[in-house]
């Protein structure tokens, strides 16, 4: 029964020992395995990374170039607009120079027109008193460089022959009627007043004639009207 025995256990104490003297060339395989690992690990980072910094650097210049075109651009924007708010102001002075040539005209017509309506109260208001031809075309250049000028017509001899019909007061009404429309001072007005009709106040001074020249009671020839140039376009 012993050799029996014997025969069943040697097999098993066989294979353990060739396991173990192979462990060591196991540990050297898998060693130099993963060592290989390591390495292709290694090299790979190396690469990538060499790749990650060229598409770094490839990347630099476009980024560059998108800054310049940028920059180019809002240059480019800058200058179109500035053309664009020249040719503007340049559209913009032509129209406000033709609207002042209008505005220019207008007004100088609107003005000749005034002019007209207060040279026809002065006709009509002289009209009617008798006055001759010249003595009214007199009276009239009086008041076309007063409302002109803001000034008395003084150096030009003007006879005007007194009537006793058309007293002080009407004349001074006549002045103020005229004066109102212009806005024209107090001062200059008696100074109207005593140049144009000098026969009737050769005896008065400036500051008689300035303190009453508006007269609203009574009966008079002349009377005060501020709405002298609508009615002499009647």
């Amino acid at each position: 029964m012993v050799p029996i025995q014997r025969y069943r256990q040697f097999p098993v104490s066989d294979a353990i020992g060739v396991q173990l003297s192979l462990l060591p060339f196991v540990m050297v395989a898998c060693y130099v395995t993963l060592k290989f690992i390591y390495h292709i690990c290694i090299f790979l980072s190396a690469h990538i990374i060499a790749i990650v910094a060229l598409l770094r650097q490839n990347s630099m210049p476009s980024n560059k170039q998108t800054k310049e075109e940028y920059a180019f651009a809002n240059t480019s924007s800058a200058t179109d607009n500035n053309d664009v708010l020249m040719k503007r102001m340049e559209l913009f002075h032509y129209e406000y120079q033709h609207e002042e040539r209008q505005y220019l005209q207008q007004k100088e017509k609107e003005e000749d027109e005034k002019l007209q309506a207060v040279l026809q109260y002065t006709r009509n208001t002289f009209r009617q008193f008798d006055f001759s031809e010249e003595e009214i075309f007199q009276i009239c250049e009086c008041v076309r460089y007063f409302v002109t000028n803001r000034q008395a017509l003084t150096n030009t001899n003007i006879h005007i022959k007194r009537r006793v019909a058309v007293t002080q007061i009407s004349l001074k009404n006549f002045a103020w009627n005229i004066a109102f429309q212009y806005n024209i001072g107090r001062d200059v007005t008696a100074q109207f007043v005593m140049h144009t009709f000098h026969e009737w106040f050769a005896n008065s001074t400036i500051d008689t004639i300035r303190k009453n020249l508006r007269t609203t009671t009574g009966n008079h020839k002349i009377k005060i009207d501020e709405k002298i140039i609508s009615l002499a376009s009647i």
